[in-house]
């Protein structure tokens, strides 16, 4: 069920669908509340979860936080005032700052996944310029202008535009992605493609940064699921959550870019995550 609430003052809305257990999953960029990945198969699982559109998306506020500490403290008192005092977090792509920073020295959350998740700043090219304010209403509009032609071209070939898609964040050539992609990844990548879509949130995502501090300071159980072939977030993000959160479990996921939910050991993924989550709710 997708709903609008206000709290401390701030407007933005959610998802909150199933029942039993509760995962609180972030999503990742130029996405919101309707995330695709992985949240059906979790309800059907027999677990709660709950999706709040970020800064910037869905119509959430891009000034509802500013860091990923501030968003992380804003979910806590926010479940917490909804008597949700036990939950998992499952931190997706540039979810995962906000993620790290909640489960830090946090009694109400049982455990942490990180899912292809940022653990530091994502550098790009021109980005000094890009984050200036007085280009984000031409960068609005080029971002709606390039998601209408995305949309009209997977409507028109859905299986060249799951290849393609998939080649935006991975590491490996167009014709080994071919290869990897099944029936079921291109109807996955055609709804998240439908579904995705410009969003200012893309300005937090890019500026936020997570200190080694905040990794450190986690210390439920933490699954890390990443791929070598991720382009968007490169690997190397993987390492730093393992090297700082030393109890950290690792799944290295065989997906041909930055989606762990695509690709040959995807639902192997998704069911050690189910497990592991329904694991550290039973203690």
């Amino acid at each position: 069920m997708h709903y609008i609430a206000e709290w401390k003052g701030q407007r933005f809305d959610y998802r909150d669908s199933g029942s039993g257990p509760v995962i609180l999953l972030i999503h990742g960029t130029q996405s919101d509340y309707r995330e695709v990945y992985h949240v059906e198969k979790l309800i059907a699982a027999g677990y709660r979860v709950i999706v709040p559109s970020r800064p910037g998306y869905g119509i959430t506020s891009l000034h509802l936080a500013d860091t990923p500490e501030t968003l992380a403290a804003f979910y806590a008192g926010w479940l917490a005032s909804r008597h949700i005092h036990r939950y998992t977090v499952y931190g997706i792509s540039a979810g995962g700052p906000t993620a790290i920073a909640l489960a830090g020295q946090n009694p109400a959350v049982t455990s942490l996944v990180l899912a292809c998740a940022m653990t530091q700043r994502i550098v790009l090219p021109y980005q000094r310029i890009l984050i200036q304010p007085v280009l984000q209403r031409p960068l609005q509009l080029i971002q709606w202008g390039l998601w209408t032609y995305v949309k009209d071209k997977i409507r028109k070939f859905p299986q060249e535009a799951a290849v393609r898609m998939v080649e935006m964040t991975s590491l490996l050539p167009r014709e080994t992605i071919r290869t990897h992609l099944s029936e079921t990844d291109a109807s996955l990548l055609y709804e998240v493609g439908l579904q995705n879509g410009p969003g200012r949130g893309v300005l937090f995502d890019i500026t936020q940064d997570l200190e080694q501090e905040r990794l450190e300071a986690v210390t439920c159980p933490v699954l890390i699921v990443h791929s070598r072939s991720d382009r968007a977030v490169p690997f190397e993000h993987a390492e730093r959550a393992r090297r700082m959160i030393r109890h950290a479990q690792f799944i290295e996921s065989k997906s041909p870019g930055h989606l762990i939910w695509i690709g040959p050991s995807a639902r192997r993924d998704e069911r050690m995550i189910e497990r592991f989550i329904g694991l550290n709710q039973m203690t």
